[in-house]
């Protein structure tokens, strides 16, 4: 899975949407086989890339809300309390670019679902 990341990031850029594919398959395979500190920056990565998509085409990602997700899931399997897992994901937006009330909209909206 490492190699065929390599060669997305090579073909795409690594900033490319198809790349957060493989970084969150990789990362689903690490928590899997309990190597959660491997897994957390691939899929933060992933994440942040399926943000960024969404800020810049202004069209959220369809697998956006699955990735955020799976990261949540991640940080809660790796016994991150709550308030440190929230600081976390509420740390994504201004990563991303968005402002603190442009990346509350965004959740609101993955989350009205």
């Amino acid at each position: 899975m490492r190699r065929a990341l390599k060669i997305d990031e090579k073909s795409y850029g690594p900033d490319h949407p198809k790349v957060a594919i493989r970084l969150n398959n990789l990362a689903l395979l690490l928590q899997a086989t309990k190597r959660l500190d491997e897994a957390e920056p691939l899929m933060r990565r992933g994440l942040l890339i399926y943000l960024s998509f969404t800020r810049n085409t202004g069209h959220i990602h369809p697998h956006l809300q699955t990735v955020l997700g799976n990261y949540f899931g991640l940080l809660q399997a790796m016994a991150i309390a709550e308030t440190d897992l929230k600081a976390r994901l509420l740390s994504l937006g201004p990563e991303a670019d968005f402002t603190d009330e442009e990346f509350q909209a965004l959740l609101a909206r993955i989350f009205k679902n």
